[in-house]
């Protein structure tokens, strides 16, 4: 009977390492999938510039000026608190550079 009474303290102590050990696990990988969805986000502002300029150039037969132009006529829309669209245009019959960067707070 004591064996028994000297094992629970040490089965107690082992569960809860365990469960401590789960919240490590759980918080990390919450603070990547945040990471995960940034990435995504970027990437969702970039294809969707990127369809506006094919839209665009599709129906006016030429690549827009500026990012301004495919927010005003061509819904492209984006947190420009949250992130800036580096869009450079080179001539009207060349696609243009975008790159999307976010803004650090």
């Amino acid at each position: 009977m004591k064996h028994i009474l000297k094992s629970i303290p040490w089965a107690a102590a082992g569960s809860m390492l365990l469960f401590a050990a789960l919240i490590v696990w759980f918080v990390t990988a919450l603070s990547g999938a945040g990471a995960a969805s940034e990435e995504q986000t970027l990437s969702e502002i970039k294809q969707s510039v990127e369809n506006g300029i094919t839209m665009c150039y599709s129906i006016e037969g030429v690549y827009p000026e500026s990012i301004d132009h495919l927010t005003e006529s061509y819904g492209v829309v984006y947190d420009t608190e949250k992130y800036i669209v580096h869009y450079e245009s080179i001539a009207a019959n060349i696609r243009p550079a975008v790159t999307v960067i976010e803004r650090k707070s």
